[in-house]
């Protein structure tokens, strides 16, 4: 078993291998992550031993395209690694974006990601595979070669087919998919590559057939309801059109386009109440998509601001709030707490606390918003109100002082001005388990001990 295993990773190491001395292949990680492009760059350097240069990382999401375009003009393939999280917004956007601008590049999202609709989004719009980092050498490579090219006889059969199909050539393409079936009976990709080349022959009765062989022998998989629901289209019968539509939408919901097209079919059908509906929730969706993006540009420029001129760092952040309109969540809580800093700063505490409490109504139980309401409190001189807010937050968290020796310290300084000494000593000392020389803990510490 074991040299079987050997064997199989040399073979996929020789994939790769091909792929850049032979085939021109190149690679373009897109990724902050510098322990996944170490690893990346150690397997194409140390472990395959690939002295071409055949990696860039790039840091800047602006260059992506660019750099692709470089590439393509010196007829280079690409496998481009994405980050699922990226500071521009949905990556799912620039998936589709670089799909369909260039034939030559394979997409591989780097993610954590457990939300299954977000992974059936992304791979509906062009990802070809995905990695759950951390990955080792092996495993990224293996990765890396079922992306470029399948890695066995079934695959290799079935990409066969299906540039047969693209050629035109479809009684050629009939015969490899017939082979595909006699060495995996059933295989939904063979009935589906099958079904593609009786409609180039204009046998459509049996390539409906074909398609719904494959969808029956796999039930997740989209591709032969999209090619159903195509047949029925171009058959003008709406209605089993829109059946299929609505089964690929229980698989992936998060496709807005999909909506449109279905609220477009119940306008045919008369159905103006479900189309309205549905259009409802496609402008609702990409609304969400829309503001998403738009708060992380503006929430990013304003910290750019921030220290050189707080009154545009304001106007940024209030931007990036006002982007999301009603729908402000917990993801926004950030926003509102840097305003509210920024407002202190200017020595508007008072406009600082509005934006706190506008805050809570999206996260009561927030130790944070709790916490940096205190501090404007206390800026404003009313101790109280401070001390009852770093007690709320003790509440959200019982443990938020030993998250950083300064926080633990302004909680004790907090308690100390409002007289509270038990909770002040007992903040102050959390502040020196952390960090034991720290001055103004241990000078306020012989203060109230002194007292």
């Amino acid at each position: 078993m074991a040299v079987s295993n050997d064997i199989r990773i040399r073979h996929y190491e020789s994939t790769v291998v091909e792929y850049v001395t032979k085939d021109l292949g190149y690679f373009i990680s897109v990724s902050g992550d510098s322990t996944f492009n170490s690893v990346l760059r150690s397997t194409l350097n140390k472990q395959l031993a690939i002295e071409m240069d055949c990696l860039a990382v790039i840091l800047d999401e602006e260059q992506i395209l660019r750099a692709i375009s470089e590439l393509s003009r010196r007829r280079k393939s690409v496998v481009l690694f994405l980050e699922r999280h990226m500071s521009h917004g949905e990556t799912s956007f620039l998936v589709r974006q670089i799909k369909n601008a260039f034939k030559n590049v394979k997409i591989i999202v780097l993610t954590g990601e457990t939300d299954r609709r977000q992974l059936v989004l992304l791979h509906e719009t062009g990802a070809d595979n995905f990695i759950a980092k951390p990955i080792s050498m092996n495993t990224l490579i293996e990765k890396i070669a079922f992306t470029i090219k399948p890695q066995n006889k079934i695959g290799q059969l079935i990409e066969q087919a299906k540039d047969l199909v693209a050629m035109g050539n479809h009684e050629d393409a009939l015969k490899v998919a017939r082979q595909v079936m006699e060495l995996k009976p059933g295989s939904a990709a063979g009935y589906l590559v099958m079904g593609d080349a009786y409609k180039g022959m204009a046998k459509r009765a049996k390539a409906v057939e074909c398609y719904r062989l494959a969808s029956e022998n796999a039930d997740m998989y989209m591709e032969p309801l999209k090619k159903l629901a195509e047949f029925y289209r171009e058959e003008g019968d709406q209605e089993v059109y829109l059946e299929f539509l609505q089964r690929l939408d229980k698989l992936s919901p998060l496709n807005v386009e999909r909506k449109v097209e279905m609220g477009e079919v119940h306008v045919k059908l008369g159905n103006t109440d479900e189309a309205e509906e549905l259009f409802e929730t496609a402008i609702a969706q990409a609304t969400r998509e829309a503001a998403k993006y738009i708060d992380q540009v503006t929430t990013r420029i304003a910290g750019i601001y921030n220290e050189s001129d707080p009154a545009k760092a304001e106007t940024y952040y209030r931007r990036a709030l006002e982007a999301k309109g009603r729908q402000l969540d917990r993801a926004d809580i950030g926003t509102f707490i840097h305003l509210g800093i920024n407002l202190r700063r200017q020595g508007r505490w008072e406009e600082a606390l509005v934006e706190y409490q506008r805050a809570l109504k999206v996260a009561p139980d927030d130790e944070n918003i709790h916490y940096n309401m205190a501090l404007a409190y206390a800026e404003g001189k009313r101790t109280e109100q401070a001390a009852q807010e770093m007690q709320a937050a003790l509440e959200a968290n019982p443990r938020v002082h030993e998250r950083d020796h300064v926080v633990a310290y302004n909680m004790g300084l907090v308690f100390a001005k409002s007289g509270h000494l038990s909770r002040a000593r007992e903040m102050l000392h959390a502040a020196l388990r952390q960090a034991p020389d720290y001055a103004a803990a241990l000078k306020l510490l012989k203060t109230l001990e002194g007292r």
